[in-house]
This record gives structure tokens, sequence and C-alpha cells, in this order.
């Protein structure tokens, strides 16, 4: 059977604004399970420029969430990562291998404040290649910048190395006339590289891969759509050949 890869779940409790008790981390892990995924990246919030991120908790958390899902036999792999708040810092971070980047990759997941400009995620871009890591844009559809214009979001993608996940929520409910027409055109295009459910419970922000990849083989065929829910397990297996369509570093002196 089938089983979706989501590499943005925030699934560790204690450690962002995620479950706050193992008991809802375990019960955001089953939800996960009855919803199809099979892989989860377990990504909480890297805000360093505010906070140091707390390596040893994450460790341990991560081990809990693996002996959770080992001890009910679930068919679900976890997987490290994290969501990094870019700031200038976390370059510098990544290249001490101070954060932790999607399982046993170089791929590294960046998030930006909602009205970042394009000159500040092109920097974060050309700095994180340069720290040896390929970045893939958090939830790219909710940046002002990247939604102004869809041929704008294409050519910076492709000028920058960068690949665009989107949020399940977005693509089955998007807010707005505007939000729904970037949303068609960007899948309409196939710049979307992966859809992802940036859970935080199982309430208010739950898992929903299924239901994303239904909507996406309804309106946009089975290929793109499985495409969508698996590309992040053929990214860690290292058998797309996205390391070669990514540009290479820009930036020469830091």
């Amino acid at each position: 059977m089938m089983r979706f890869t989501d590499l943005h779940h925030h699934v560790l409790w204690g450690m962002d604004d995620g479950p706050k008790t193992p008991q809802e981390m375990h019960a955001m892990l089953e939800a996960a399970v009855k919803d199809g995924v099979g892989m989860i990246a377990a990504t909480p919030h890297a805000c360093v420029e505010h906070r140091a991120f707390d390596l040893a908790l994450y460790e341990r958390r991560i081990e809990e969430a693996k002996a959770y899902c080992r001890s009910r036999a679930w068919p679900l792999d976890i997987i490290g990562g994290c969501e990094i708040l870019w700031c200038d810092r976390a370059a510098d971070l990544l290249r001490e291998g101070r954060l932790p980047m999607l399982g046993q990759t170089r791929y590294v997941l960046l998030e930006f404040y909602p009205d970042a400009p394009l000159h500040q995620i092109a920097r974060a871009a050309d700095r994180t290649h340069n720290a040896g890591c390929f970045p893939i844009v958090a939830h790219a559809e909710r940046y002002r910048a990247l939604r102004r214009s869809v041929r704008t979001a294409l050519q910076f993608k492709e000028d920058h190395g960068l690949l665009y996940q989107m949020n399940c929520d977005t693509l089955i409910s998007p807010r707005g006339f505007m939000q729904r027409l970037y949303v068609r055109r960007m899948l309409e295009e196939r710049a979307i590289d992966l859809l992802a459910s940036d859970a935080h419970d199982t309430a208010n922000r739950p898992v929903r891969m299924h239901q994303a990849y239904e909507k996406a083989k309804k309106d946009y065929g089975s290929a793109y759509a499985l495409e969508l829910v698996t590309f992040g397990k053929k990214l860690l297996a290292g058998e797309t050949a996205q390391e070669n369509l990514l540009q290479p570093p820009r930036i020469t002196n830091e």
C-alpha cells in the first residue's frame, strides 16, 4: 500500500507550538498512521535569532517518537529535521552541524516572515548553498513576494536553486480568490515539489495528507498527485536528480 511522506510535521512534544505532552504526540503519530503517512520528518521550529536550538532535547524527543511507533508496530518512520526561521546565523549553524537537516541528507527546510522581500529569500538560499545544503522553502504559498507573480516565483525558484513545499491545508482550502488563483497556477505549472502537512495537533492543524492527495489527483492528475506526496521519500533516498538542478552557491565572500 502506498504510504505518504510528510517532510514538515511538528510532532515532537514540548519543543515548539506543537504537542505539549507525550500523550498529544502519541495522538498525532496515531493520526498520521491512520491518514496513510509512512514517513514523518519531525521538524520543530528553529528560531535561532531568538534562542538556541536544543539539540539534546530534540534527540531525546526523536527517540521517544520512534520508540512509541515501535511499541505499536506501526509502519511509520520518524526522521530528523527542523524548520529554520531564517537569519544569517543559521548558515553558520548548518555548517557546524548544530541544526538538524532532513534525514541523512543535506536538505533543509527554511521559513520566512510572510512579508520577507525577495532579496532576503535569495540571500538565504545562497548562504544555504554556501553552507553545503539544499534549501526547501516551507509553505512557499505564504510569502507575499512570491505570491505577486507566478512567473516571478518560477524564475526565482530556478535562479536560486529552490524547492517549494506547499501545505496540505492550502491545497484543500485556499483562502480567498487570489490565493486560489495562485495555488492553481503554481500547481498547473508543476512549480510545487512536495506537499506536507505542517501538522501541529489533531484538531486545528491536523495531518490531512490523504485528503490533499485526493484533491490533487482530482484537479491535477494522478501522476503529479503521487509525486507531490512521495517526492520526499525519493529525495531522502537519493532517487531524484534534484541536486543537479539546484544552482551552485552564489555568494563567495561571507
